[in-house]
C-alpha cells in the first residue's frame, strides 16, 4: 500500500512521546514543546499536576509557554487570563465579573500527560491505548539510572531509529569513540519479530586483534536491540564479565524533518568500568557523532514509501535491521489506519 506522508504523524498522535525531562519541569515550571508539528505548553502545578495543552491562548494567541504559575493557575503573559490544571479558564481580568459562558468557550484543548522513567510523556490522541514499554532496570533501585540531556536532530525520527539500529557504522562514524576497535563487517545476527516490534541479538562487531586495547565500553559484548514500534528502542549490552547496561533512545518527532532524542542509561550493580556520570559523558559524544551522520543524509527523513530507482536501492547486508524496521513500521502503520477506519 502507498501511504500518505502525513500518515505517520496521524498515527503517532495515538502514542506516548517524551516532551521533557521530569527534572527540567519542577513544580511551578512552564515550558513549550513542539510535538508532531503541534505547539504545546507543558506546565506542572504546585501540587504536581501536569497540564499539556495547545500553546496558544484562546484570547489573542499568545504562547502560554511564556506564562507562569500564579495562585495555582497558569497565567497568560499578555492579558493575564488564567487557566486551571485541566485547562479550564478561571479568570478574565478585563471583566468586572467572570462570565461563565465566555470562560467555558475559552477552555484550553488539553492532552494526556504522565511522568515515567524520569521523563514527561504526552499523548495527543486519546484513542491510543498502547502503554509505555516496560523496562524494569530503569525502575530497579539496585541499578544506577541516569538520564542524558535531550539532543535535537535536524533529521526525521525514522532517520534516528535506523541509525540507532545500525550495526556497521561504528568503525567510521564513531572511529574515535565507540568504534575505535570495531569491525566494519556485519556479525551474525538473530532477528525475532513481536506483535509490537522486533528484537536483534548479535555480538558487538569488535576486532579480535585491535591495534589498541579497548576500554570497557568499546570491548566485545553481546547486544540485544529491542525496537518497540514506532520509536522506542532499547539496547542491552552484556559484557564478558557479566556486567550489563540498558540504554534507550526515543526520537520524539518535532516536525517531519526534526526530532529531539530523549535517552537514558541503566547500569548493573557493581559495574566494573567508568562511573555512571563518565558513561553519560561518553554517550553524549557518541550521540553527537550520530547526530552529524543523520543530518548528513538526504532526504532528512526516510520516505515512508519504498521506491524503485530512487533512494535506498543499493542495499547492503548491514541494512538488514533498517529494512526490518521499515517493513514492520509500515505494517504497524497499516494496522492502526485500518483500526481507525472501522
Amino acid at each position: 500500500m502507498i501511504f500518505d506522508e502525513d500518515s505517520p504523524f496521524q498515527v503517532l498522535r495515538q502514542t506516548w512521546q517524551p516532551v521533557a525531562l521530569t527534572r527540567d519541569l519542577p513544580a511551578g515550571g512552564v515550558m513549550g514543546y513542539t510535538l508532531l508539528e503541534q505547539e504545546l505548553v507543558i506546565a506542572r502545578f504546585e501540587d504536581g499536576t501536569l497540564l499539556a495543552a495547545d500553546a496558544a491562548c484562546p484570547h489573542k494567541g499568545a504562547r502560554l509557554s511564556a506564562g507562569r504559575i500564579v495562585d495555582g493557575c497558569l497565567m497568560c503573559p499578555y492579558h493575564g487570563w488564567t487557566f486551571g490544571p485541566t485547562g479550564d479558564c478561571k479568570n478574565i481580568p478585563s471583566l468586572v465579573e467572570p462570565n461563565p459562558q465566555k470562560c467555558a468557550l475559552s477552555h484550553l484543548k488539553s492532552y494526556e500527560a504522565q511522568d515515567r522513567y524520569g521523563m514527561v510523556w504526552v499523548k495527543l490522541d486519546p484513542a491510543g491505548d498502547t502503554p509505555l514499554p516496560e523496562v524494569p532496570e530503569f525502575e530497579n533501585p539496585a541499578w544506577s539510572y541516569r538520564l542524558g540531556p535531550p539532543m535535537k536532530f535536524a533529521a526525521g525520527f525514522r532517520r534516528e531509529v535506523e541509525n540507532y539500529l545500525d550495526m556497521t557504522h561504528f568503525a567510521f562514524a564513531h572511529g574515535t569513540t565507540l568504534g575505535k576497535c570495531a569491525d566494519p563487517r556485519i556479525p551474525d545476527m538473530t532477528i525475532t519479530t513481536h506483535d509490537d516490534g522486533f528484537q536483534m541479538d548479535a555480538p558487538f562487531p569488535a576486532l579480535e586483534t585491535p591495534h589498541e586495547q579497548p576500554g570497557k565500553l568499546q570491548s566485545a559484548h553481546h547486544r540485544q536491540q529491542r525496537c518497540h514500534l514506532p520509536n522506542f528502542t532499547t539496547i542491552r549490552q552484556t559484557f564478558t564479565d557479566g556486567d550489563e547496561r540498558v540504554l534507550v533512545h526515543i526520537p520524539s518527532p518535532n516536525t517531519r524533518e526534526s526530532c529531539t532524542v530523549f535517552w537514558s542509561l541503566a547500569i548493573s550493580p557493581g559495574f566494573d568500568g567508568p562511573e555512571p556520570d563518565g558513561q553519560i559523558d561518553f554517550a553524549i559524544k557518541v550521540l553527537d557523532e550520530d547526530r552529524e551522520m543523520c543530518e548528513l543524509q538526504t532526504p532528512r527523513e526516510v520516505p515512508v514509501n519504498p521506491t524503485r530507482g530512487g533512494w535506498g536501492v543499493l542495499v547492503a547486508p548491514g541494512d538488514t535491521l533498517a529494512n526490518t524496521y521499515q517493513k514492520m513500521f509500515r505494517q504497524w502503520l497499516q494496522k492502526h489506519l485500518d483500526a481507525a477506519a472501522t
